[in-house]
């Protein structure tokens, strides 16, 4: 992420920012991203995000708070955090860029049905919405038809499909195209 960061910054690509990378895996263990299980799990993320992450961050560093000016983005499990705290606070988060990741209907119907309900409110709020998966990845199925029903509620987004599975090349790529489209 440095890396990436620094030479997208040293090539003028990107825009200074801080990065904020907590360790995502809950206490709550890892039930399979297809439950409502794993809802339960992105929750105590999200809980501790809102609660413990930012508050933390916005008392030690010189930041700007407020959602204009802070993303949300994950790989794998942190994609899948990432959608539900976004969605979640829309408040509070204005860039959300997940891959190789997704929420199913069901969770996003019983926890974010706001979001589709009023999809023009929902697109003024969001800067960005981004979405990468690759072809090959294990989730691809069901990260696609997470884009496709977004597309269906009218929810703007941006979506990379490229070729590879559920590998950091592939996060690496998706993570080098979204930084730079962040804060613009």
């Amino acid at each position: 992420m440095n890396f990436i960061l620094d030479n997208l910054l040293a090539q003028k690509k990107a825009v200074p920012m801080i990065v904020v990378m907590p360790y995502g895996n809950m206490p709550t263990g890892t039930p399979d991203p297809t439950s409502l299980k794993a809802a339960e799990m992105y929750q105590v993320f999200n809980n501790e995000l809102i609660n413990s992450v930012i508050p933390f961050i916005e008392s030690n560093f010189r930041v700007v708070s407020n959602r204009e000016n802070r993303a949300i983005g994950g790989f794998s499990r942190g994609g899948g955090q990432t959608l539900f705290a976004g969605f979640a606070n829309l408040d509070k988060f204005a860039w959300m860029c997940s891959y190789s990741a997704y929420l199913t209907p069901e969770v996003f119907q019983k926890y974010f049905s706001g979001v589709s309900a009023d999809p023009t409110k929902t697109n003024k709020q969001l800067r960005l919405l981004w979405l990468g998966v690759g072809n090959e990845d294990f989730l691809y199925k069901q990260a696609k038809q997470f884009i496709d029903l977004l597309k269906g509620e009218k929810i703007e987004q941006k979506n990379m499909i490229t070729t590879g599975g559920h590998t950091w090349m592939n996060a690496r790529h998706y993570l080098t195209e979204t930084l730079q489209l962040l804060f613009q």
